[in-house]
């Protein structure tokens, strides 16, 4: 078996990651104090004004969305915000403080614009350094740095500088992690920790638990350390610092090895699984999944084991204690909607029914374990099923879940207007040349025909880094200026006020709210992460205060389109409905014709049911969906004419282990005698490509590849539904796993 790996094969040993060092590495600032002054969109502490828009969030002390016009001179505050191109300030969080006796603090990430012996400039921030600044990595200009100082005699002054690996991109792109484990390879300049291959450099600094100093030659095979490490641009982790720590204090569970993947060599004693080689010796179980005894010699390359064992420090072995052999499933099908029914054995999502059994793993969004008594008709799940070949679901996982819909629908004045951008209800909508824009007369127009002032309707995606891509614009006319409408996920609730898709939104007297059906119910009956549709207007002083907010009922759907009409796509029996409103887009999120979509290709669809299929009650099988957004990924399975049938050609198997938190293992086999142009990529559910991990040409056989669940500039991916497609030619087959972070 030919093994390609992607950079930073991560095995699942050792428990998880110590974690990320910070959780936003994006430029930035944040400043405490006391305001000093208010104006009709902005605020001053320290000398420092940042302006307030509609998408600045604000908060009381008990984190509660509050308006702008609350705050008042003499509060303190902490700001969180940022340095825009035009030289302002711009806050996009204000969280109102107890008075502590203590100096304010300030912090800045960015890229240093100045620098001399005595200060730095970081995001416009002018820092004072001192001989206490505590300083790790070289400064040098342009360099990516975080600051943390606080504010003495109204100059800020740095107590510690973080600055990004020398020669890097920046920081931004640089996260850095800890490992914590014994060294399990050492070569030239390259460690291998719980599976990290980490690449020690001129710049690492390595000592003792005492602070002693200590070179590489002094690292042996089997110590203990703890690696602060950055991932390079190629994708390499690049080691800042290398902890030796005493053997000592190493405790028992920091020993122990838990691994799943596929077994790549088999010898008399040993077997190697996602590149760890471990010993089997008379004290080693091995069973089935029915945890049926089995002996070594039943083990075969090509199996899916799961392996726990330990490594011994002293032998600098690792030895397994446990193997069982899993069975690899397939024909998956995975559904995320709202239970509409629940049976003694089964419940029905999105019009189809799944049966549950005693297997089926049920978690509500925290990942506690759930019966099927605890589910209740409304809560929005996402269904893990295996088609039978009866043609009916058996649920393997069914899991509770937070929603997120990515389209949002926003309609208002235009605020402000770029080349490439336009900001209606606060919201700055990015957009690609070629936009659909359609003026006040039907007619096509272009981005620069519109003006401020304008009222649109702005169709847009959000994607996952928060940014919102503006899909279709319409002008409108006859519309009063002062009235937005938006539809998004609810991503908080106060006691008069709720956040929606980033938007904060008051709710009065007059509010009218508004369930599935259109029956009355109170703010008090709303959830997080619900999909709503609010209708508000834009009050002075105050915001935004909705007049009506309507919960909006949706799935998503992932798998083939078994039938396409001019007005319609069935995916799984679920029948989706296409109109004028719906957006198309390829894998690349570029917009596309319906017409241009066949039966056969894969596809995502993002989709809600009509008010009248919530006021009948229905809820069977053949419940039609009106389609909001559709993903096409690649080329339709079925009228391929290089061959006469897929499987013929390669088989891609399920990705083990599946869902996964730190790796997943992808495995494939080619036929044919000749070598194939192939092409293994990730997509996120919006269809952007997130990884490439295999493009070239491989020979026939069995070959497997390693998502270490990061993106092409080595960033964590977020949790969520991925895509695996292999092209092999013009074939193309695609496959689903879920990332749990």
């Amino acid at each position: 078996m030919q093994r390609i790996a992607t950079t930073l094969a991560v095995a699942l040993l050792l428990g998880l990651l110590a974690g990320t060092a910070r959780a936003d590495d994006r430029p930035g600032v944040s400043l405490e104090g006391t305001v000093e002054a208010i104006g009709e969109a902005d605020l001053t502490l320290h000398g420092v004004t940042f302006r307030v828009t509609a998408l600045t969030r604000i908060y009381n002390t008990m984190e509660q969305p509050i308006p702008f016009g609350q705050l008042t001179v003499g509060q303190r505050v902490e700001i969180e915000g940022y340095l825009g191109s035009d030289g302002f300030y711009y806050a996009h969080k204000i969280e109102l403080e107890h008075a502590e006796d203590r100096p304010d603090r300030v912090e800045a990430r960015g890229r240093i614009h100045a620098l001399s012996e005595d200060s730095l400039v970081v995001q416009g921030f002018t820092f004072w350094l001192t001989t206490q600044t505590e300083i790790e990595g070289e400064l040098a200009l342009g360099r990516y740095v975080e600051v943390e100082g606080e504010v003495q005699n109204e100059q800020f002054i740095a107590l510690r500088i973080e600055a990004g690996m020398p020669g890097g991109e920046g920081g931004e792109d640089l996260p850095e992690i800890e490992i914590t484990g014994p060294i399990l390879q050492l070569q030239d300049s390259v460690l291998v920790v719980r599976d990290f291959r980490i690449r020690v450099t001129a710049h690492t600094r390595i000592h003792g638990e005492e602070d002693q100093a200590l070179t590489l030659a002094d690292l042996q095979v089997g110590m203990l350390v703890e690696v602060k490490a950055r991932i390079g641009q190629d994708g390499q982790l690049l080691a800042t610092e290398i902890e030796v720590k005493n053997e000592a204090h190493v405790e028992v569970h920091r020993r122990k090895v838990e691994i799943k993947g596929f077994i790549r060599t088999l010898t008399d004693s040993t077997l190697t699984v996602g590149g760890l080689t471990f010993r089997v010796t008379n004290l080693t179980r091995i069973h089935g999944e029915d945890d049926q005894l089995l002996s070594f010699t039943d083990l075969q390359v090509g199996q899916f084991v799961e392996v726990k064992g330990y490594f011994d420090l002293r032998h600098r072995l690792l030895f397994a204690l446990e193997i069982e052999v899993e069975e690899v499933e397939q024909h998956e099908f995975e559904l995320v909607g709202r239970i509409e029914a629940i049976g003694g054995d089964s419940l029905v999502v999105g019009g189809l029914t799944f049966r549950v059994n005693n297997n089926t793993v049920i978690e509500d969004a925290w990942d506690r374990p759930l019966t099927l008594a605890d589910l209740q008709v409304g809560m929005l799940v996402k269904v893990k099923a295996l088609i039978q070949p009866d043609g009916t679901l058996l649920a393997t996982k069914i899991k509770v879940r937070k929603a997120f819909h990515p389209v949002v629908d926003v309609r208002g004045p235009i605020e402000a207007l770029t080349d490439s951008t336009l900001t209606v209800a606060g919201l700055v909508f990015h957009a690609r040349p070629g936009v659909y824009v359609i003026d006040a007369q039907g007619q096509q127009a272009t981005l620069s025909d519109l003006q401020v002032g304008t009222v649109v309707r702005v169709r847009a995606v959000v994607h996952p880094d928060g940014t919102y891509w503006a899909m279709r614009i319409r002008v409108l006319t006859g519309e009063d200026a002062q009235e937005v409408e938006f539809k998004g996920t609810i991503e908080a609730l106060g006691a008069d006020s709720l956040i929606v898709a980033g938007l904060t939104v008051f709710v009065d007297a007059n509010t009218q709210i508004l369930a599935h059906d259109g029956t009355p119910i109170t703010l008090a009956d709303l959830q997080t992460g619900q999909i709503v549709e609010v209708k508000a207007t834009i009050q002075p002083g105050l915001g935004l205060v909705a007049l009506e907010i309507k919960l909006e009922d949706f799935v998503a759907a992932t798998g083939q389109a078994d039938s396409v009409r001019a007005d319609a796509v069935v995916v799984q029996q679920m029948t989706f409905l296409i109109d004028a409103q719906t957006v198309v887009v390829d894998e690349q999120q570029r917009p596309i014709a319906w017409s241009d979509v066949q039966a056969g290709q894969q596809v995502i669809v993002y989709g809600r049911r009509p008010a009248s299929a919530g006021k009948t009650g229905a809820t069977t099988a053949g419940t039609t969906y009106t389609a909001d957004y559709v993903t096409v990924l690649g080329t339709p399975s079925t009228t391929t004419t290089e061959a006469p049938a897929l499987p013929g050609t390669f088989e891609l198997a399920p990705s083990y282990p599946n869902p996964f938190r730190q790796q997943t293992t992808i495995r494939f086999t080619l036929s044919g005698t000749a070598p194939q142009p192939v092409t293994l990529e990730i997509y996120n559910v919006l269809g952007q490509r997130v990884r490439t991990l295999v493009q070239g040409m491989l020979s026939p056989g069995q070959h497997e590849a390693i998502w270490d669940a990061t993106d092409e500039a080595g960033r964590p991916a977020a949790s969520g539904l991925y895509l695996y497609r292999l092209r092999v030619g013009n074939q193309v087959q695609t496959r689903s796993m879920v990332l749990m972070r």
